[in-house]
């Protein structure tokens, strides 16, 4: 798929160089113009689609660049970069019906594109209007190409691939209304609660990969590492997995097994080792790099890298999805700080993760730590 978007790229400003000839730097400003429309015009057809069908927006990310300002919540993360271009809006199943429900948001978006990029062949009076319909409808058609990644999920698949789906991945998505309500419970620190919703998942789904995600998760919550990193472990062996599954798995392997080795549940050499293989499977299988920040920072931290730790986890806090995830984040930076001595500074990010998950194990022994330094 990436060798044919370069092919598509190249295509598209090779046409917008012939049809615009002297005027080609204002035609491929328009192109510039036609690919950042198309894919706003994507992502907002996603959210308003969600909002019609009844799907959940789990995050809002708006621009690219460092993050300028965020607002949080125990089900919602909206941020707002330095560069106010670009969009990306995480979306889930909230109500039963989840694959209806989001064929329609994806066939609301792919319409909307639709609209856009038709509506931009308005102007090609001019050399920046060609560029602007060229390079609109090459990403509009891009888009129904059926792609499904660990990073990446196009129009295509919600449209043409989702309906076809059957058996357990059909289930997983059928079952993710009460998935995320114990996943909800999760991020707010009500562990008992997230593992009765599991008890009653598994009566039906023991199999499903979002019921073990669930009960991993509840799991390195109550700091059990070693439970948790015995029950991903063992999904690697599933003969049911597709690539972009078991990407996830070994992601989460290597993500859980840092944080057995930080609890000390686990020898170093052991569980780094561990973390560094499951990651370079995971990147083969198609794992976007950045989405390991997070890992690769405590690893960082463990190896006395405390610069390398506050960087990658830094990148990873302004990349959050969620309340959780940028508290431990945060508690990575602290406690990078508290290596090197700056416990003013650690205190200070240790107190925004508390505002976020002060339940969470992580943030609350390295509050702990520097209330008694």
């Amino acid at each position: 798929m990436t060798v044919v978007r370069w092919v598509v790229t190249a295509l598209v400003v090779a046409g917008t160089i012939a049809w615009t000839l002297s005027d080609w730097y204002i035609g491929l400003a328009g192109a510039l113009a036609g690919l950042l429309l198309e894919l706003m015009a994507l992502q907002v057809g996603l959210a308003l689609g969600a909002v019609l069908f009844g799907l959940r927006i789990t995050h809002v990310i708006i621009g690219v660049g460092g993050e300028l300002k965020s607002w949080t919540t125990t089900n919602r993360r909206i941020v707002l970069r330095n560069i106010p271009v670009l969009a990306t809006i995480g979306i889930t199943g909230l109500k039963p019906g989840v694959r209806r429900r989001t064929v329609l948001t994806g066939a609301f978006s792919a319409v909307l594109c639709a609209v856009v990029a038709a509506a931009c062949w308005f102007a090609t009076g001019s050399a920046f209007g060609r560029g602007l319909a060229l390079a609109a409808t090459a990403c509009f058609l891009l888009q129904l190409v059926p792609v499904e990644r660990p990073g990446h999920t196009s129009l295509g698949w919600f449209v043409f691939s989702l309906p076809r789906v059957t058996g357990r991945r059909l289930s997983e998505l059928e079952a993710r209304p009460l998935v995320l309500a114990g996943m909800d419970a999760y991020y707010r620190g009500d562990l008992d609660e997230a593992d009765r919703i599991h008890a009653e998942l598994v009566r039906d789904h023991a199999d499903l990969l979002t019921v073990v995600g669930l009960k991993v998760a509840t799991a390195c919550a109550r700091e059990q590492y070693l439970d948790a990193l015995q029950t991903v472990v063992g999904l690697s062996g599933r003969s049911d997995l597709g690539t972009r599954e078991l990407a996830f798995v070994m992601a989460t392997t290597a993500g859980v097994a840092v944080l057995a080795v930080e609890a000390g549940q686990f020898p170093e050499e052991a569980g780094l080792e561990t973390a560094r293989s499951m990651l370079g499977n995971a990147y083969e299988a198609g794992y976007p790099k950045h989405r390991a920040h997070g890992t690769l920072a405590i690893m960082a931290l463990l190896e006395g890298e405390t610069g390398k730790a506050r960087q990658l986890a830094g990148w990873s806090a302004e990349s959050s999805e969620h309340a959780l995830g940028r508290a431990d984040d945060l508690i990575t930076i602290a406690r990078a700080w508290m290596a090197d001595g700056n416990n003013a500074k650690a205190r200070e990010l240790a107190a925004e993760a508390h505002e976020l998950a002060g339940w969470s194990p992580r943030v609350a022994a390295t509050r702990a730590r520097l209330q008694i330094s």
